[in-house]
């Protein structure tokens, strides 16, 4: 019987590039993403804003390095594709007036 196999890439520590879990970020302030390392995939923008969302290399706090920003002013159904990856965890800062956005990660 022929088999279709599922393949999924993975950087050199396993985790995978697709990313595995999503979370929606809705408001303003900081959120953890993960608290362990692993790599942000990508942020759709699901409704448009004057507010910027940045997210950092950091396990619990926004500060240190950067991984990745969206525009000031996302339109929506833009889809960045980041695929970084964070040694320590991954939060992100939400502006005062942030864009709706949906963080996929793994």
């Amino acid at each position: 019987m022929a088999t279709n196999p599922v393949v999924t890439s993975v950087d050199d520590i396993g985790f995978s590039l697709c990313g595995a879990r999503t979370l929606a970020i809705t408001a303003a302030g900081t959120v953890v993403v993960k608290a362990a390392p692993g790599r942000l995939c990508r942020v759709i923008v699901t409704a448009s804003a004057a507010g910027q969302v940045t997210f950092y290399d950091n396990a619990s706090t926004g500060s240190g390095t950067v991984l990745a920003a969206t525009a000031a002013t996302p339109a929506v159904g833009t889809v960045y594709e980041f695929q970084a990856p964070a040694v320590n965890g991954i939060t992100a800062v939400a502006g005062a007036t942030p864009a709706s956005v949906t963080v996929v990660w793994s």
